[in-house]
């Protein structure tokens, strides 16, 4: 086992992931941040090098996460040998075990790995969502659709007051933790939102940890009117000049959002995003 924290090392592995897309894509996602100052502070490793079957990004031991936060503890996974993963997650501390844990991953057979992982460690895992994934290659025009606006509103970026409206509209939000996840992507990333007349957002998308799309979302009373457009395309306008992949995953009944995407040209792929949250049996 080694963690990556060459910058010649890492080019090499995002090269090397990039013939893997998509099932790399979330790993892919965390080098990218690794290489952009690492602001989320996150590591990589591989069970071998330079020749590798498993690549897990994770919090640096070193700087270690909320002890209540599973959300900033998220690790990613993409291997080519399941063996490989599961004899790397039994046999060392590649994962940490000492407290609750949101995992990802884009391969088949992900959950049911964890499941059979977790049992041997005395945790159990749930099954938090599983999602469609998403590649947006060519964002849209967006000189045009802006002039539509009006003087009224305005595309700006998300800053740490404007957490709080975030994690109450967040499907999976509403907790301390999720409120101090989404105020460290804010702080860490770039981001998006349409605000008002009265400088408030009315519409907006951010991105985590992983280069991933999240909380794509529009207030009630705005949406129809293709705001989430402008935001999306506005933040992938930035990410491909900052040499980011764009992507990112819609739950599967959100047909809306999904209908969004594909006006914006994105690809959907064949793969399914698992967030499996692993908890401690003591805990439950």
């Amino acid at each position: 086992m080694l963690v990556l924290d060459n910058q010649d090392e890492l080019q090499v592995l995002k090269k090397e992931l990039q013939s893997h897309f998509p099932e790399s894509l979330k790993v892919y996602g965390a080098v990218l941040n690794i290489c952009q100052e690492n602001p989320f502070h996150q590591e990589v490793l591989v069970d071998s090098w330079p020749s590798f079957h498993v690549v897990i990004a994770r919090p640096q031991r070193e700087k270690p996460s909320s002890e209540t936060n599973y959300f900033a503890r998220s690790c990613a996974v993409f291997y080519t040998d399941l063996g490989a993963y599961q004899q790397l997650v039994t046999d060392t501390d590649a994962i940490d075990w000492g407290q609750e844990f949101l995992l990802q991953g884009l391969q088949n057979g992900v959950f049911q790995t964890s499941q059979t992982l977790a049992a041997i460690k005395n945790f159990t895992t749930r099954l938090v969502s599983h999602t469609r994934v998403f590649v947006l290659k060519k964002p849209m025009d967006l000189s045009t659709a802006t002039s539509t606006l009006g003087s009224e509103m305005k595309l700006s970026f998300l800053n740490m007051t404007q957490a709080t409206l975030l994690n109450e509209t967040w499907s999976v939000g509403g907790t301390e933790q999720s409120l101090q996840y989404l105020t460290q992507l804010i702080s860490s990333f770039p981001s998006c939102c349409l605000l008002d007349a009265g400088g408030s957002p009315i519409s907006w998308v951010l991105l985590d940890q992983f280069g991933c799309l999240t909380h794509a979302y529009t207030m009630p009373a705005h949406r129809g009117k293709g705001y989430i457009h402008l935001v999306i395309a506005a933040l992938a306008q930035k990410l491909e000049k900052m040499d980011y992949l764009v992507y990112g995953d819609v739950l599967e009944n959100n047909t809306s959002m999904k209908r969004a995407m594909k006006c914006l040209g994105a690809n959907f792929t064949s793969c399914f995003l698992s967030y499996d949250l692993h908890t401690p049996l003591a805990q439950k």
